[in-house]
């Protein structure tokens, strides 16, 4: 990536990496108004599903200075924080009743998810495995693998653990995947 206004040493830096400028750690002060950001936006965004995370981590990853793997943890701590409440509405500790009662949910989701809630009250591992595969991989739907979690009466400690793991290697695959093309690909 040659800029044309960085010095020799930075612009070689910048072509390896297509970061403008070396990382920072994250304990300065800017690390970690960053860092207060992506688990911001991503509390948010596991409570209002419209806003993508991982564009947003991506983004921060491209632009921070702050290690995508940190940026990652914060992403995904943030994300499970979020995910919390749903648990917590299928634990039945948060009661919306009124939504529920306008809830006019049919079709192959709910069949599915249906079908899901009965094999994982089958199987005591089944809970986990299906919050693994959903934090990770997105299917099902990480929103409502966390309501099911709290209706099969999964630990909260252990879905909060597998949670953010799965989310962790998620964001952070998503932030790696740029970085491991070759540059050609996008004309840098």
């Amino acid at each position: 990536m040659d800029i044309g206004f960085l010095p020799p040493c930075l612009d070689q830096w910048a072509g390896r990496t297509g970061r403008l400028h070396p990382p920072r750690p994250p304990g300065t002060v800017h690390g970690v108004l960053e860092l207060a950001a992506a688990f911001g936006y991503c509390l948010v965004s596991a409570i209002l599903i419209v806003l993508p995370a991982e564009v947003y981590l991506l983004t921060m990853a491209v632009v921070s200075e702050v290690p995508a793997v940190w940026l990652a943890l914060a992403g995904a701590l943030g994300q499970v924080a979020g995910k919390m409440l749903y648990y917590l509405l299928g634990r039945g500790v948060l009661d919306l009743a009124h939504l529920r009662k306008r809830s006019t949910a049919k079709g192959r989701w709910v069949d599915r998810m249906d079908q899901v809630e009965t094999w994982c009250r089958r199987h005591v591992w089944g809970p986990s495995l299906v919050t693994a595969v959903s934090a990770f991989a997105g299917v099902p739907p990480y929103a409502l693998v966390s309501v099911l979690a709290g209706t099969v009466r999964m630990r909260w400690w252990l879905f909060a653990l597998i949670s953010v793991a799965g989310r962790w290697l998620r964001f952070w695959a998503v932030m790696a995947v740029p970085h491991l093309l070759p540059d050609t690909l996008f004309g840098i």
